[in-house]
């Protein structure tokens, strides 16, 4: 998976965008057999994509505990409601498998692809209907969104390691306290960082979200094989 992790970096950022925004409303159409066949594939490409970054297994055991928080929300809403257990459990575990699937895919493409990448295809596809004008502020906006989706997941597993090691005997309560205001003052601080970054590197102009794309066969044979995957999910 480490080779097909490679391979899923050179492809296109055009081809990965476009690849997301097809799988992404599928998977809640899809038979849960299909998107828990998706889920388990990008799991495993998520792990490989993520073992050359800082804490990267955690990114994905963070995701991971956001989904189960969601899943048990709704365990506990529909009892109290009085949905029948069999029910209750059938609905839960498809919501965990389609999220699970769901919040992978937008993680993998946040790791296969630099921020400026996603933002240059979404210039290029933007600059037709919005202008040039127009779509480098869409483009530069998206780029900071996928930028801080990493960051955020090191954040917060850097936060839960130190109180983890600095408050061993902190309760539950106390941990719920401390580690949202912690998160949010450390996102605070790289906020302005990322700020001075933009300008520094001259990201704030029309000239710097040119698109320089070329499409190569790698890129063909990988339409073809999202074009299949995705096909082929409806027939699981």
């Amino acid at each position: 998976m480490i080779g097909v992790a490679g391979l899923v970096r050179a492809l296109d950022p055009r081809l990965k965008l476009a690849a997301a925004l097809l799988i992404g409303p599928f998977l809640w159409k899809v038979p849960v057999l299909a998107a828990t066949a998706c889920a388990a594939f990008l799991l495993v490409l998520d792990r490989a994509l993520a073992a050359g970054q800082p804490g990267g297994g955690k990114m994905v055991r963070s995701l991971l505990s956001f989904v189960f928080f969601w899943v048990a929300a709704k365990l506990v809403l529909d009892g109290l409601s009085g949905v029948p257990v069999e029910a209750m459990a059938r609905d839960a575990g498809q919501l965990g498998v389609r999220l699970v699937a769901l919040v992978l895919l937008g993680l993998g493409l946040a790791l296969s692809s630099s921020a400026r990448a996603l933002g240059l295809a979404v210039a290029w596809a933007l600059r037709p209907f919005l202008g040039r004008k127009r779509a480098w502020r869409i483009a530069l906006s998206l780029s900071l969104m996928v930028h801080f989706l990493p960051v955020c997941l090191s954040t917060l597993s850097g936060v839960r390691e130190v109180v983890a090691r600095r408050f061993p005997k902190a309760g539950f309560f106390r941990r719920m306290r401390m580690i949202p205001q912690a998160v949010i003052r450390n996102l605070g601080q790289k906020t302005w960082n990322q700020t001075l970054a933009v300008a520094c590197r001259g990201l704030d102009r029309a000239g710097a979200w040119e698109p320089d794309f070329a499409w190569s066969v790698r890129d063909w044979l990988g339409s073809a094989f999202v074009l299949a995957a995705a096909g082929a999910m409806f027939f699981l």
